[in-house]
Parts: C-alpha cells; structure tokens; sequence
C-alpha cells in the first residue's frame, strides 16, 4: 500500500505544480493568447496577490461543477520547447468531478505503442514529438475511446531552478547511483550553466538543483525507465514538501520561475473555477497502464504492447469513470488486433503490483 500512496501523492504533486504554474503564466505573460483577466493581476516580484484577484477567484468558482478530463505531459526539453519536436516522458489522464470534489489520475506509460495518426504504430511518447499536446491529445482519444478536451504540458528541467530556491534536496546515493550520476551531472551543467560538483561515493548528500536533476534523469542502472521514473518522484516530492514551508512570497517566487515553462489551451477563467478549491478536492486513486503487455523490439523499436488495447480501454474506462457496461469502438477494435498481431502474448504482468516508489 505504501507504494501505491506513493504514487498517488507524487502524482498531485506534479498536477499542483502543472496547475499553479498555469495560473501564473497566464496572468502575468503578455504573450499569451487568451483574453485578458483586468480582474486578476499578482505581484510575483513582491509576492503579493491582490485583492481584486481573491475576489476574482471567488467569482469564477461558482459555477464549477459537472466533470472533464484533461492530459498532462511531462516533456524534458533542453531548450524549453513545449510544443511539437519534444517526447513526452510523463503522460497522465485526469478525470475531476467537481460536484463530487474527486479526482482520478491514469499514467500512461510512454514506451506503451499506439497507433498515432499519420505516423503508423507507435511508442505513445512520439506523439509529443510529432504535433505537440494536440496530436498527443488525440491519439489518447482515438486509442483509448475518451474525450479529452484540454492539456498542460510542463518541463521538468525546470525543477532545477526550483530546487536551488529551496535550498536542495536530501537524498540517498547507493553505488550504482553514484556510478551514473557524474555523466549526467556534467551534462546537465552544459544545459543549465551552472558548476555542480561531482559525487565520488555513496552516502546521503544535498543535492542541489543540478545535481537533482541529475539524479533524476539516470536511466543506465538498475531498472532503467521504471526507476528513473521513481527519481523524478522522489525529487518532485521533496521540493514541494520544502516548498509548503516556505512563506507565500517565496512560493509565488518559486512559481512565477515556471513563466514560459508551461503551455496549455486553459483560459485563465477556466484554471481559476476549475482549481480556486483544489484543497478541498480528494484524489480517490491512482494507476498505469498498459498492465499486461508484451516489452521488446518489434519492428526495430522497443515497445510496450498492451495485450490487449481493448482490455487497457475497458480497463481505464472502468477506472476513470465507473463504467461496467463500456464496449470498444469498432476504431479501438481494429488498432487492437492490429497490435496483437505483432507479437506472440504478453511477458509482463503488472496488474498485481504497487506502481511508484
């Protein structure tokens, strides 16, 4: 159970991240491309939100109800590039009710094949790369029978300026970690221009914002994907357990570091209904899929097959919203088949395991 809660807290972490910083962007960047909110202006330089803007975010809030689906995708873009032309290493699908006040998250494995229109069978991940969150956005949909409406793509590179602001992250090294993290560690101080010291042993460090960066891109270890998924848990947790203890001028400080890192198709009206209560929404579970697959090279490339995508689609359909009596759409039957054909059965079983840490 403690892994599953795991995963489950790292995934709000990343969606309060996602959602603050949305706010943010869209009220303090002028290059945006949604109508203006005169209603709603934050002082980030001095940490001070304005009254008009709590009355504002009163405003918008009660009308909130129903429910809706939205994508996020985690992109590590070294050039801070949030749309087509960067894969998508974290994708969630978030279900929020808000009469009920709940909300359910899927992870979607990256390596996980799909069909993505235009480009053939395969890694979801590609879809980012190919047309941005709108080609990712649907091929979720057509894969997967759902409705998504909106997405938030983030940048995870930017949780290095972040952890340095609260001042780095304690974390364990074993020795293969250490083994891995120098190559990495220089290669993330060409990206950020910084001059992060190596690490010479195993123990428990400091690690600051290069460093932990670092240590979260480390994928030639010991559970290559997997684990390195559970780093960027790791790390994403400890900043925002330090980030809750900061006052509200270092956290919108800390925040307003994220303009320009974030892209959505939210208006700021709709991020402010949407998430003005989000403490007093209850996220009821968490999972990933595909559960059952088959990993390997299939057609050059090292994928994860569903077996089946139907079974995944009902699955998830049964997870997000309940629904006993979902059957797969005649175009999810045909991707299905399609991609049971190429391989001979499943090898790997994770319908009985705690995702996360």
């Amino acid at each position: 159970m403690k892994k599953k809660k795991n995963i489950i807290i790292t995934v709000v972490i990343i969606v309060l991240v996602a959602i603050i910083a949305i706010v943010l962007v869209k009220i303090n960047s002028s290059n945006v491309s949604n109508k203006e909110n005169k209603n709603f202006k934050a002082d980030t330089e001095n940490g001070i939100v304005s009254e008009n803007s709590q009355n504002a975010t009163e405003d918008s809030s009660s009308s909130t109800t129903g429910t809706e689906d939205f994508a996020i995708f985690g992109v590590d873009s070294r050039s801070d590039q949030l749309d087509k032309g960067t894969r998508s290493d974290s994708i969630m699908i978030v279900r929020v009710n808000h009469d009920a006040k709940t909300v359910r998250i899927v992870s979607i494995f990256r390596d996980c094949m799909m069909n993505i229109d235009g480009h053939g069978y395969q890694k979801v991940t590609h879809a980012h790369a190919f047309g941005g969150p709108k080609l990712a956005v649907r091929t979720l949909n057509e894969n997967l029978d759902l409705d998504i409406k909106h997405y938030v793509t983030v940048n995870f590179s930017s949780v290095g300026d972040i952890v340095d602001e609260v001042g780095g992250i304690v974390q364990e090294l074993d020795d293969e970690e250490v083994k891995a993290i120098n190559g990495c560690i220089t290669e993330v101080n060409g990206i950020r221009g910084t001059n992060s010291s190596q690490i010479t042993k195993a123990g428990t460090y400091t690690l600051d914002g290069t460093q932990a960066v670092a240590y979260s891109r480390i994928r030639h270890a010991s559970g290559g994907d997997y684990k390195r998924a559970e780093r960027q848990r790791t790390v994403l947790f400890k900043v925002f357990e330090s980030a809750k203890k900061m006052n509200m001028a270092s956290k919108i400080k800390v925040v307003s570091d994220l303009i320009g890192k974030v892209n959505t198709d939210y208006q700021t009206d709709e991020i402010l209904s949407i998430f003005k209560n989000l403490s007093e929404y209850t996220i009821e579970d968490s999972t990933a899929y595909p559960q059952v697959f088959y990993g390997g090279t299939v057609e050059g490339a090292w994928v994860e097959v569903p077996t089946s995508l139907c079974d995944m689609a009902t699955g998830i359909h049964k997870f997000l919203y309940g629904d006993d009596s979902y059957t797969p759409s005649a175009t999810v039957t045909e991707y299905s088949n399609t991609m049971s054909g190429k391989v001979s059965g499943p090898n790997n079983d994770l319908t009985n395991t705690n995702f996360g840490d």
